[in-house]
């Protein structure tokens, strides 16, 4: 039950922060993400592209991390990696720390939309960053 607790919670979590969609165990369509080293508390994450959503043809959007205790104190000093199912990532997978205010942050380059799934100190999540459809010129 504590479980579902937690995942509502990530769910209102994520939902104000203005993510697209959220999946506290989501998947990747770019095969397994590499581990991280396990955090000593709990994680809550809360990610996003700025822009939530890229222009026709794609382009590149920041990716912010977010990471809290339950207590909602920021989680400083936790390994995350990210991973996108479309384009590449500045980071290249490898391992991000969060820093004092419990951010980390990324780049993402698309051409189309992407599903980026990240692994917080053993908390999986993904979310997607859409890239607006092709508009056919008459």
């Amino acid at each position: 039950m504590a479980r579902q607790t937690g995942a509502a919670l990530l769910a209102a979590l994520l939902l104000a922060q203005g993510c697209r969609s959220a999946s506290p165990r989501g998947t990747s369509e770019a095969g397994p993400l590499p581990p991280v080293k396990q955090a000593v508390e709990e994680v809550v994450v809360a990610a996003w592209a700025d822009p939530a959503q890229l222009q026709e043809g794609g382009g590149v959007a920041q990716v912010l991390v977010r990471l809290q205790k339950r207590n909602r104190q920021p989680y400083a000093g936790v390994e995350v990696r990210l991973q996108t199912s479309r384009g590449s990532l500045y980071s290249e997978g490898r391992i991000l720390l969060t820093d004092a205010r419990g951010m980390t942050r990324d780049r993402l380059t698309t051409r189309s939309t992407a599903t980026l799934t990240l692994n917080a100190g053993g908390t999986r999540y993904s979310f997607r960053v859409p890239v607006a459809p092709d508009v056919v010129k008459r």
